[in-house]
């Protein structure tokens, strides 16, 4: 009879979850250590302070999931969730709305806490073979000849043929691998000074035909931007935030006049007659990190970390918990091609991970050095890139084929190459002079010449 497998899950984040989920079918036994004490209903854990905030499950992500855990969506709508198409979103850039195509990807809504709680119940009860041990804190990994063999807490030492980290971004698990001689992943990092604020507030379900709202300022200039999603029928949550020492409300006042200091007043007139249900809730992130583990000359079998171990972005983008997703089906493609056991498999996983962070990492760096104040390992090419978006952008304003691209993108259903395919340049250069924002600028600048045209000539 063939020896029974056991894999170590660290953290019950989305990304363990995820993880635990690809490794429920390829493993006998999955164990899920999770240090906070988690409770059946919708909580805010102690150690993830940034749950109050508005999270985003990109399309991408969300049928990562759906596939992973069949029905998720359904069962989430039935507990309050709102089921959501982009056409029924806003979308404020760049001086004027996007024209937002009704073919754009569907997906759903809801809090972080909810679709945590969620997944927990449905891996539990789906799969007898996984065990959620909470209140379990990872104290260290154990190796014997290279190899980690499991993971030592304050009473116990639990053994396992694979341990998977999502510890998230703070994790000093990797870093302990120093001690045992293996080397550190080189890091890119972005300066982004990122403060957001959030607050919930009561919805009226009529109050307006949208679920979802974004307002984006111009990053060469202050970079402030808001969200409003619908998040259950009778609930909003809003996050307003700014870069660079621009600070983010702190109260319900300042929150409100942040909220009418944006380009665009549609949030502000919601917030207006809305009333809040709860505290406004901050939160500060210094830089986006990325760590190459997918370039590290040796690691140990037996051990990978995934999720915001290995990177973890500007969270204004939305793509933690879809990335997370994505990651956790390269880790089951990856056993499947290899073995759970198998000590090529951490190197194959960090190479398939890889190419899940790609495409995001990218896109949220080029967003990022769209600010000039933003610092780091800025990839070549990217001011080039960004001077083309900008024509993407204002393109977006007047043409629902190029807004339906962009929106691929951004879901990570396309890669960012994409919007530089030839019918979506030719497309692109049609409709980025029809911008009205585009047009206002130009009659600005022709205004000013004028006037400067027609001033004396001082001696």
């Amino acid at each position: 009879m063939a020896e029974k497998t056991h894999a170590i899950v660290i953290g019950a984040s989305i990304a363990g979850l995820a993880a635990a989920r690809a490794l429920a079918d390829r493993v006998d036994r999955v164990t899920v250590l999770e240090r906070d004490a988690l409770a059946d209903d919708e909580i805010v854990r102690p150690n993830v302070p940034q749950a109050h905030h508005t999270h985003v499950l990109l399309a991408a992500g969300h049928r990562a999931l759906e596939a992973a855990f069949p029905g998720l969506t359904a069962e989430l709508e039935a507990q309050g969730a709102m089921g959501s198409r982009a056409s029924r979103t806003f979308w404020f850039q760049d001086g004027a709305p996007f024209t937002i195509p009704d073919e754009a990807v569907p997906g759903v809504a809801a809090s972080r806490p909810l679709l945590e709680s969620t997944l927990r119940r449905r891996l539990l009860a789906d799969h007898p073979n996984v065990t959620l041990l909470d209140r379990t804190a990872a104290t260290a990994l154990t190796l014997e000849d290279g190899r980690v063999t499991g993971v030592r807490t304050r009473d116990a030492q639990h053994r396992a043929d694979l341990v998977v980290a999502c510890t998230g971004r703070g994790t000093r698990l990797l870093d302990s691998l120093r001690e045992h001689g293996f080397p550190t992943a080189e890091e890119s990092t972005v300066r982004i000074d990122v403060a957001y604020a959030t607050q919930e507030f009561r919805r009226d379900s009529a109050d307006m035909d949208t679920t979802t709202a974004v307002v984006l300022d111009d990053p060469a200039g202050s970079h402030r931007a808001g969200a409003l999603l619908a998040i259950a029928p009778d609930r909003w949550i809003v996050t307003l935030s700014a870069q660079h020492g621009d600070p983010a409300p702190t109260d319900a006042q300042e929150f409100l006049d942040f909220a009418h200091a944006l380009p665009s007043p549609v949030i502000a007139q919601v917030l207006d007659r809305s009333e809040p249900l709860g505290p406004v809730h901050s939160y500060r992130l210094p830089t986006g990190r990325r760590r190459h583990v997918e370039r590290l000359a040796s690691v140990p079998a037996g051990f990978v970390a995934l999720g915001d171990a290995i990177c973890s972005f500007n969270p204004l983008y939305g793509q933690g918990m879809s990335s997370a997703a994505l990651q956790a089906v390269a880790l089951g493609e990856a056993i499947d091609a290899h073995g759970v056991a198998a000590p090529g498999l951490p190197h194959e996983v960090y190479t398939r991970a890889s190419a899940v962070l790609d495409a995001p990492w990218a896109m949220a760096v080029t967003a990022d050095f769209a600010d000039p104040r933003a610092a780091g390992d800025k990839p070549r090419g990217t001011d080039v890139f960004n001077r083309y978006l900008t024509l993407v952008v204002r393109a977006c304003h007047t043409s629902p084929q190029v807004a339906l691209q962009f929106f691929a993108v951004q879901n990570l259903l396309a890669p960012p190459q994409s919007l530089m395919a030839l019918r979506t340049m030719a497309r692109v250069l049609r409709a980025a002079p029809r911008s009205p924002a585009g047009r206002a600028r130009r009659a600005e600048a022709s205004t000013r010449e004028a006037e400067h045209s027609h001033e004396p000539m001082r001696h």
